[in-house]
């Protein structure tokens, strides 16, 4: 039997839905008569800080107070699992579900990209509960509209979209699909944004959830002047690497201090989540608890990340949660102290589980056993019980031995059959046969300007084969180079959602001897050749470090040219976009860094 109020509430969250924030706060202020309002949630996420970089964790050079103060205010969680890499981990925050099921298995060329039926954390917080969004910091899950964050959820986004910047200083950033300039050091900045829009919902009375993937610690190893100075000169660690990286990680711990003290200022920590972990492993050896892997490893030391969550209203101080968790528990678990008790009834099937009862020691609770997947490719996985992870050839004892180093595979066989045998059931329905790039979609009116960016096209025969990438593997921010073979190729998988004409615009370098190469660009049966007439572009240059692990790495260029290629009319469907050599005057090509395709009217 429904009472008059609680069909009121019906009533008014169903206007919500329909008729925005409005009248959503006229629901949260009903909702105020049964019980208090939902949490704020702030979510800060670092890129590449591993288990061992935060001071609490036994680190002893590091000195991070605020993330310290953080794990001793609340819940640390010492055994908490993500993915071996940065954009699968992404994908399993925000969806509650293991990354291959989002269509994201890699970093770059569209294996990154998340699918759009997938609902994150963001729509089902803004949409079921009245949130305000923001994202401010590294996406990673796609660049393009509907993948791009304003189409998954958030309302503000602040940052980049794709994997890396090659600038920390004065960084090159977007607001909203727009591109925007801004001076200072990118976490810092990154900060300021968030802080912005907490305050801005604080004065506004609105619960929001403020995510901050940050992209540091990740290289380039870039740290700000103030933090290096006191770092630099050090005797221990030896290599000045991973003393820029720890640098780096206090630079965080400041900026999350600020996050933290914004909350005090506005009286809004008691009733705020604040949820801080980081995404992988480290990158290079150092300090790591003694585990064995690093990033980009299925081992435990490539998985195993600091995650603290601190909520006073439920939460508390001191609560050590030893068992395992993950990623993917981050959504149902905060669904549920927003008040959305089914998430699941507006998603796809959550692999997550509410660990709202473990962090909050309710009494009669024991958390369930269950297993926890790494996927990283074919022949890179393992599986991870309470006890036990294994590989194909490997098995060990996390318990007795914590840093894997007895292989226990010819002595408890049965277990290590045991866990294979589950590892390979999970990935019969978790993992696709087919792991295919998900294409770059264009044509939607949200979005009628498409820039896709050298690193989204694969090269064809392969990299190195008379075309590569500016650096190795081709990551964000990097171009085309030495296409010095006329049959090489680009290419990239495209799906058009309404036919029409397309004008292309490509951005370029372009040395005086390639001026008079010519291109065509096809997509399926249209065509448009094009012809470079001419030459530009400033030199390339590499990314400001304190100590880099490869010489010249992360390239920039200040200063592209621009040509207008024509107009290509594109068919309605699934094509892949093709650029070809036809006629090559010098040693090579000119450089390639972005193809735009803007739909006109006709």
């Amino acid at each position: 039997m429904h009472s008059p109020l609680s069909m009121l509430l019906e009533k008014l969250r169903i206007q919500t839905l329909r008729q925005g924030w409005g009248v959503a706060w006229l629901f949260l202020v009903a909702a105020g008569m049964l019980g208090a309002a939902p949490p704020n949630i702030l979510i800060v996420l670092t890129d590449d800080q591993g288990f061992g970089d935060v001071g609490i964790n036994g680190n002893p050079y590091l000195d991070t107070p605020h993330m310290d103060r953080l794990a001793r205010e609340g819940a640390r969680l010492n055994h908490f699992f993500v993915e071996p890499v940065c954009a699968p981990t992404r994908a399993a925050l925000l969806t509650g579900r293991n990354p291959t099921r989002t269509g994201v298995h890699g970093v770059t060329r569209n294996r990154e990209i998340m699918r759009t039926d997938e609902v994150t954390l963001a729509e089902l917080l803004r949409d079921q509960a009245g949130y305000a969004t923001g994202a401010f910091g590294k996406w990673h899950n796609g660049s393009h509209w509907p993948q791009h964050p304003n189409a998954q959820g958030f309302d503000t986004f602040f940052g980049f979209c794709g994997g890396v910047v090659g600038d920390y200083y004065d960084p090159g950033l977007e607001r909203n699909g727009e591109p925007v300039a801004k001076q200072g050091y990118i976490a810092d900045v990154l900060a300021d944004e968030a802080i912005a829009f907490m305050r801005e919902q604080a004065q506004q009375n609105r619960p929001f959830l403020c995510y901050v993937p940050f992209n540091t610690p990740h290289t380039p190893v870039s740290a700000p002047h103030a933090e290096w100075q006191r770092w630099r000169n050090r005797s221990e660690p030896a290599d000045a690497y991973t003393r820029a990286v720890y640098a780096m990680c206090e630079n965080l711990d400041m900026n999350l201090g600020r996050l933290l003290a914004v909350l005090d200022e506005l009286d809004l920590a008691r009733d705020t989540i604040v949820v801080f972990l980081g995404d992988n492993g480290p990158k290079g050896e150092r300090f790591n608890g003694g585990m064995l892997g690093t990033k980009a490893s299925v081992m435990e030391g490539g998985v195993r990340v600091p995650c603290f969550i601190r909520w006073p209203a439920r939460i508390a101080p001191g609560t050590v949660v030893e068992e395992n968790a993950a990623h993917i528990d981050l959504l149902p678990t905060l669904s549920a102290a927003a008040g959305i008790d089914d998430p699941a009834a507006f998603t796809q099937p959550l692999d997550g589980i509410d660990l709202s009862a473990r962090l909050e020691s309710r009494p009669g609770f024991a958390m369930p056993q269950r297993y926890h997947y790494t996927w990283f490719d074919r022949r890179r996985w393992s599986i991870r019980s309470d006890r036990y992870r294994a590989t194909a050839s490997t098995l060990h004892d996390m318990i007795d031995d914590p840093g894997q180093t007895e292989n226990l595979l010819e002595s408890a066989p049965e277990q290590h059959a045991t866990l294979i045998q589950a590892f390979r059931d999970w990935a019969q329905t978790a993992v696709p046969a087919e792991l295919t790039p998900l294409p770059v979609e264009v044509g939607y009116d949200a979005a009628p300007r498409v820039a896709i960016e050298a690193h989204e096209f694969e090269l064809s025969p392969g990299e190195g084969q008379g075309i590569a990438y500016c650096e190795q593997f081709g990551y964000a921010g990097q171009w085309i180079e030495a296409w010095s073979d006329v049959a090489a190729s680009a290419y990239c998988p495209l799906r058009v959602v309404a036919s029409g004409h397309y004008r292309a615009t490509i951005r370029y370098a372009c040395p005086p001897e390639a001026i008079g190469s010519r291109f065509v660009l096809q997509a399926g049966a249209s065509q448009l050749a094009f012809t470079i007439d001419q030459s530009g572009g400033s030199a390339a240059h590499p990314a400001a470090e304190q100590a880099g692990l490869r010489q010249g790495g992360y390239l920039s260029r200040d200063v592209w040219m621009e040509a207008d290629a024509g107009v290509i009319d594109l068919a309605e469907g699934d094509v892949r976009l093709e650029l070809r050599a036809l006629t090559m005057p010098g040693e090579a090509m000119p450089e390639i860094k972005t193809v735009t395709l803007t739909k006109i009217e006709p």
